[in-house]
């Protein structure tokens, strides 16, 4: 149970983390107390897995949206919206989808898997920042925001929370905070790859010296690295195919992956690098188990902190913000500036940006 019972970041509560068939279920026990949220949280496990037995999607974010979208296929009299505006709305709920799946996924989050009452202020003001990233318009920001707060009714209108969070934003607004990135040490990394079993062992380090995400790296398959008859920092490069927005990209690899790569043995049955003797041939939930790995050897970050550390790291070593921006995967440079530049000097803030656009 106590890996299950742990305190966030910036928050005074326990909070419960458990993994039921698949899906990641994260919310506040609301106590303070270690003994009353561990018997919380014994009963809100019981409590998920009946709702798993009965497919029920217990109030999560995903669920809620699509019923609000499907929901807009036909007429509703409840709200009388002509075909022209459902269709408008279903176009910025899109939108709205990739935009929080983006944000959600430089947190570590799938976006699948939180809990509706985890859309909060923060969250829709991030999104609106990064709508502005994109150089859109104020008019379709609003019209964006208007789609997002229909939604968030529908959510609240079925109990699943308390207050609307884009009628927060509208009412007060809010200048936008962005969380705290933890920068986990050289050591901590070495500790938590120790403490992995079989080809993990290596995963952490290899994240260190790519930037990459731990979803598109737990995936990535032996043929998706060329060059490695030449072993050399320049001529090996890896092919990511299991990006966010299945965007493809390829990397050139920093020696030091490349040393990586050659101590990780290869399997007759499995095509991944990260490979293991289950029916997939991989591990599907890497993120979950060094969660649990971390909290044995005190971490002290996330996983996905790692890809955080490299690009501020790589700024700070002298790469344009454009060539971070690109080599870790970000759909804006922009994003790369709002995340990184606050721990940068203005000294090397002008060194990222002195290349322009050429991303050398």
């Amino acid at each position: 149970m106590a890996r299950n019972v742990y305190i966030p970041r910036n928050s005074k509560y326990y909070h419960l983390r458990v993994t039921i068939d698949g899906k990641e279920y994260r919310e506040s026990l609301q106590t303070t107390s270690k003994r009353v949220a561990e018997k919380k949280a014994r009963h809100r496990i019981e409590e998920l897995k009946g709702k798993a037995e009965r497919g029920e999607a217990d109030w999560l974010f995903h669920a809620g949206f699509t019923s609000f979208f499907d929901s807009l296929d036909e007429h509703d009299e409840d709200h009388g919206w002509s075909q022209k505006t459902r269709a408008r709305y279903q176009t910025s709920l899109r939108q709205i989808g990739l935009t929080l799946s983006e944000i959600l996924e430089e947190r570590g989050e799938d976006i699948e898997m939180i809990g509706a009452w985890e859309i909060e202020l923060r969250l829709v003001t991030e999104f609106v920042a990064m709508r502005k990233d994109e150089g859109v318009s104020i008019a379709t920001i609003n019209r964006d925001l208007t789609a997002f707060n229909h939604l968030m009714s529908h959510i609240k209108n079925k109990g699943w929370i308390e207050m609307n969070p884009v009628l927060q934003f509208e009412k007060t607004g809010m200048k936008e905070k962005l969380p705290d990135i933890v920068l986990p040490t050289d050591q901590a990394i070495q500790e938590l790859g120790q403490r992995a079993p079989g080809t993990l062992v290596f995963f952490p380090a290899f994240l260190d010296e790519t930037g990459g995400r731990v979803t598109e790296m737990s995936m990535i398959k032996w043929k998706d690295v060329s060059g490695l008859d030449q072993p050399i920092e320049g001529h090996v490069t890896l092919t990511l195919r299991h990006t966010k927005g299945r965007k493809i990209r390829t990397i050139t690899l920093r020696q030091a992956a490349i040393d990586i790569l050659l101590q990780i043995s290869r399997s007759n049955r499995s095509p991944y690098i990260f490979w293991n003797r289950t029916e997939e041939g991989y591990y599907r939930s890497a993120a979950n188990l060094f969660w649990g790995y971390a909290q044995e050897t005190c971490f002290g970050a996330r996983l996905h902190d790692i890809r955080h550390k490299f690009a501020i790291e790589r700024l700070k070593e002298g790469w344009s913000v454009y060539r971070v921006q690109r080599y870790i995967g970000h759909g804006s440079v922009k994003t790369t500036e709002r995340y990184y530049f606050r721990y940068l000097s203005q000294e090397q803030q002008e060194v990222a940006n002195a290349d322009g656009n050429v991303g050398l």
